[in-house]
């Protein structure tokens, strides 16, 4: 039995690699963009396009938002206390 010539390094591995981290970063930024974008309708009292929104996002993307949420109010009531104490 003979051995198997080691593969040469494929070029390609590292643009796979670019292009996973490129599509993680719009992942990412996708996913920060809509939260904002949520926020902003939530800030302006736009309850109606903030339903239509919501509803339209994918459940994990919609978890991410109510985690935000959450986060948001949290803080913020925190902040309302320390304001009138």
């Amino acid at each position: 039995m003979t051995a198997r010539p080691a593969r040469p390094p494929d070029p390609n591995d590292g643009v796979d690699q670019a292009l996973t981290d490129v599509l993680t970063a719009i992942g990412t930024a996708s996913r920060a963009l809509a939260v904002q974008h949520a926020t902003n309708m939530a800030c302006r009292g736009d309850r109606q396009r903030l339903a239509i929104c919501l509803e339209a996002m994918a459940p994990g993307r919609l978890a991410e938002v109510a985690a935000a949420a959450r986060l948001l109010s949290a803080a913020a009531e925190q902040v309302l206390a320390r304001r009138n104490s």
